[in-house]
């Protein structure tokens, strides 16, 4: 006779773009607290622009990504989903209450980079080529308006696209990433790392200790981002060793963590672009 499972997995999916910081926090956290039966949907936010479609809208209003569903709750924005996550599943002490004061400094100061973050991301990008400015304006600025436009004629999502109609065209992303100082955000960047840097410098393995937390998390993803963008030129000695730490974790892998270009689904996107262009 088969025994019942008196604790069965909870139903778990996310819904998340593969290159997004955000997203890789979402599916470090959901890995690390042993969700390890989750369902990845990929929402493409960098070409098709998925996050303007009806079904994305009407689970996520704000068009964004990351979004978690856990059983039937939903839950959006990376932050409230790791401190739901650590709620859930408090077993697995990725929040402390010994710690939670230290963890939450490490949070706030990742997520206070949260301007900065995209403008290091598309700022070095835009620099690389006229076809890869070009294919940023495509998606998230023409691909980006005819969808919204689309989705405004449904009474349903008429004031949510207008309203994001109305960002995008005051907020140009190009523009913004062409005017950036290369070298002051890089500076900019350092400054999380240091912080890494001088706290890992006691031999400690994790941002915290003896134990893997939720400022393990902001920080791995944190760390791929920058090697995403730079690879290893703006480690220091702790900090690449520390990254070397977390890329050996089982949740890195499973979680899809993004930290090389040709490792992106955007870099399949680019190639594929720059091919129409020569057409």
């Amino acid at each position: 006779m088969q025994l019942e499972n008196k604790n069965p997995s909870p139903r778990v999916t996310t819904y998340t773009a593969d290159v997004s910081i955000y997203s890789q926090i979402c599916r470090l956290a959901v890995h690390e607290h042993g969700l390890n039966d989750a369902e990845h949907v990929n929402v493409d936010i960098e070409y098709a622009m998925d996050n303007y479609e009806p079904w994305f809208v009407r689970m996520q209003p704000k068009m964004t990504v990351p979004v978690l569903k856990y059983e039937d709750e939903i839950v959006g924005d990376s932050r409230d989903i790791m401190l739901f996550l650590a709620e859930k599943h408090p077993d697995k002490v990725l929040y402390p209450t010994n710690q939670k004061s230290a963890i939450d400094s490490y949070i706030n100061d990742f997520y206070s980079k949260f301007n900065f973050i995209g403008a290091f991301t598309f700022a070095n990008l835009a620099s690389r080529s006229e076809e890869m400015r070009k294919f940023i304006a495509r998606s998230k600025r023409e691909v980006s308006l005819q969808k919204l436009k689309k989705l405004a004629q449904d009474p349903e999502f008429k004031d949510l696209a207008a309203a994001k109609i109305q960002k995008i065209q005051r907020f140009d992303l190009l523009t913004m990433a062409e005017s950036q100082d290369l070298k002051e955000l890089d500076n900019v960047m350092r400054v999380l790392l240091d912080r890494m840097e001088t706290d890992l410098s006691d031999g400690r393995p994790f941002l915290m200790g003896d134990s893997y937390t939720l400022a393990d998390v902001v920080g791995t993803a944190y760390c791929a981002r920058i090697h995403f963008i730079k690879g290893t030129e703006l480690f220091s000695t702790q900090v690449l060793q520390y990254w070397k730490r977390m890329q050996s974790r089982l949740s890195f892998i499973a979680a899809n963590v993004c930290a090389v270009w040709e490792d992106a689904l955007m870099a399949k996107q680019f190639d594929a672009f720059v091919t129409t262009l020569a057409i």
